[in-house]
């Protein structure tokens, strides 16, 4: 009876240790971009207009500028924003800014 119960615990184990495998942002290795247009700049975030997944409607999100120190930013400008895939639902939306560039 004990042998029977030790097998059953050692089982339950693995079966939860199996299913809690979760992926950590640096193993998501999905990049995502769009391209919006500067609706204000405080320091070195702004806030830019844009439609983040396809289908979607526009609408605001908030994006690191300092990530590209070769250009400067203005309000009107279009912009190309490379980021991780995940967005942040808040008002505006909040995304982890990999890479931003101006686009002519």
């Amino acid at each position: 009876m004990k042998r029977i119960f030790k097998v059953l615990i050692i089982m339950l184990i693995l079966l939860i240790i199996g299913c809690s495998h979760s992926v950590s942002p640096s193993e998501n290795k999905e990049r995502s971009s769009f391209t919006g247009t500067i609706k204000e700049i405080d320091g070195n975030r702004a806030v830019v207009s844009a439609v983040l997944v396809e289908g979607n409607p526009e609408g605001d999100v908030i994006v690191d500028l300092s990530l590209n120190k070769n250009d400067t930013f203005q309000v009107g400008d279009k912009i190309k924003v490379e980021f991780d895939g995940v967005i942040r639902e808040s008002n505006p939306a909040q995304i982890n800014t990999l890479s931003v560039e101006l686009v002519d």
